[in-house]
């Protein structure tokens, strides 16, 4: 079942249980976030455009992406608030600084050669780690049902607008795929240098919409017990 955006905030049976998906799910996609970054083959569609973006016009990461989820959420709220609510928050706020503590962690307490390329092998195993760690962790946390960023938020509503002509999960692969084209249209004409950062920010918009919707059917089934 892919994510339907609809918001339960009730003390019910699930609402625990969801809150707890949502919240270690967010914390899991700063931890892998973190590996993504250190090896820097890629991440996320949405952090590749917006680093583009900011390496374009010379705008820091954290300022950008504040000021761009303020308009996202806005849109968002006007549209349907009720894909905001506590996986809103904790994703905007949570993300970026588990990911800068966990990069801290690295850089201080393991061998630069890990990260560095020196042994490949390794730096290929952490990689496909990091990717599947993102995107299951991502999932979760989108199928907890508790609210979405607004990145993501607007993501479902553009499932909604094209659902009746594309599967859901292949809509989250044309909506994130949009953001890597993003990513590399507005490096044209710069030395902005992405050739190494690609790999991982197609991978996961190729591999994030499916499996939410795989996750999201293992959450109804074994952890949510629902049909």
């Amino acid at each position: 079942m892919y994510y339907n955006g609809l918001m339960k905030f009730s003390l019910g049976q699930n609402f625990w249980k969801k809150f707890f998906c949502m919240f270690f799910g967010i914390l899991f996609m700063g931890f892998f976030l973190s590996f993504l970054i250190m090896v820097n083959w890629g991440s996320d569609p949405y952090t590749f455009q917006n680093k583009n973006i900011c390496s374009r016009f010379g705008i820091s990461l954290g300022n950008w992406q504040l000021a761009f989820n303020a308009i996202l959420f806005i849109f968002v709220l006007i549209a349907d608030r009720k894909l905001i609510g506590f996986g809103t928050i904790f994703n905007w706020v949570m993300i970026g600084y588990t990911a800068d503590f966990f990069c801290w962690l690295w850089k201080n307490k393991l061998p630069p050669e890990v990260f560095s390329g020196e042994i490949i092998w390794l730096k290929i195993i952490i990689f496909a780690i990091g990717i599947l760690g993102f995107v299951i962790s991502a999932s979760f946390y989108m199928n907890a049902q508790l609210g979405l960023s607004p990145y993501d938020a607007v993501a479902m509503l553009w499932g909604r607008l094209v659902s009746k002509r594309i599967p859901s999960p292949l809509a989250r692969i044309i909506y994130d795929l949009t953001a890597v084209l993003v990513g590399i249209l507005i490096t044209i004409g710069t030395d902005i240098q992405i050739k190494t950062s690609l790999p991982g920010s197609i991978i996961l918009g190729l591999t994030l919409g499916p499996m939410i919707s795989i996750v999201g059917k293992f959450m109804n089934t074994h952890i949510l017990k629902m049909k």
